[in-house]
């Protein structure tokens, strides 16, 4: 075994330091260091007190004379002296050190204080009265800024309701008028239509009745006009019966309307000895158109019939005042 590494493991391994470590780390190290198991195991013997730490190895052997060349004899001596490392000793310390280190420990001390109230004593600074009393003061002077901010916002608040309250009644009255005005007009709308629909209704009958109306007209003129040229030729055969026969004409007498009326009031008779009688309205018809033309006529001559102009313009007239009543 090797005597040396085993000295310098004792040493390591009484080491104050090295004591509290683990005792697989203190076998890794030695092993990292080259030892063999028995040589670990030997030094922690000698750690532990189990086997004599020996201090000292001398091996004392007899002087062993050599000769030299030249006839000179030169002893040496063989022993082999190997002495382990010294054990470093504590550090004692005097009372000189302990002041030293309670200064320098204090003086540390009280600069950090120090520094440490600087900074960071304000944040942990009680607050005097004369303090608390301003930011009070400013605290209250704040608050009645904010009230009055916040009063003459509801006051503006209050002004904006009324007006919107003002402008939505407003709204509602016109709107109602407007409602009203609407209702008006589609009322006026319904009855326009109303009375458009009675006026259509009423067109349409007309339209229906008119050609009615046309058609019976029709057939109303034409019996009044059958029925005049029936009286018409009546009168033209009352005419010619009353037309004298003798073929000598005797000085025409001026006629007069009482003649004319009193030979148109006398029934006529015909071939077969009946008497037709003719109505009154055209009998007066005859009588004032047979004076009219008496009255803007010229004396007749002899050779013309008195009754000629009559027939022709009692026919005229009757025909003409028939026309009339028809109508």
């Amino acid at each position: 075994m090797r005597e040396d590494l085993i000295q310098s493991a004792v040493s390591f391994l009484t080491d104050p330091k090295v004591q509290s470590a683990a005792l697989t780390k203190k076998v890794s190290f030695l092993e990292s260091k080259g030892m063999t198991s028995e040589e670990i195991e030997e030094a922690m013997s000698r750690a532990n007190g189990k086997a004599p730490a020996a201090t000292t190895t001398a091996t004392a052997a007899a002087p062993v004379a050599t000769q030299q060349p030249g006839g000179a004899v030169v002893p040496y001596n063989t022993a082999v002296a190997t002495q382990p490392p010294p054990v470093p000793a504590r550090p004692s310390y005097d009372w000189r050190d302990v002041f030293i280190a309670a200064v320098l420990a204090g003086g540390a001390t009280y600069g950090l204080w120090t520094l440490a109230k600087r900074f960071f004593g304000p944040w942990f600074k009680v607050p005097q009265k004369e303090e608390l009393e301003k930011e009070k003061a400013a605290l209250d002077s704040q608050f009645e800024a904010v009230e009055a901010s916040l009063k003459e916002i509801k006051d503006q608040t209050e002004e904006a309701l009324t007006a919107v309250s003002t402008q939505s009644d407003r709204v509602n009255t016109s709107i109602t008028s407007l409602e009203a005005a609407l209702k008006d007009l589609k009322e006026g709308d319904e009855a326009r239509q109303k009375q458009f629909g009675e006026v259509k209704d009423e067109v349409d009958a007309l339209k229906e009745l008119v050609p009615k109306m046309m058609d019976r007209n029709k057939q109303q003129q034409g019996d009044v006009l059958e029925e005049l040229q029936n009286e018409l030729k009546s009168l033209k055969s009352l005419l010619l019966s009353r037309r004298p026969t003798t073929p000598s004409s005797p000085v025409p007498e001026p006629t007069t309307s009482s003649n004319t009326v009193a030979s148109a009031t006398k029934p006529v008779e015909n071939g077969n000895g009946n008497g037709s009688s003719i109505p009154a309205w055209q009998m007066a018809a005859a009588a004032s158109s047979i004076n009219n033309n008496n009255n803007k006529a010229p004396a007749p001559s002899a050779t013309t019939p008195q009754a000629e102009p009559a027939t022709g313009s009692s026919s005229s007239s009757a025909a003409g005042s028939a026309t009339n009543n028809t109508a």
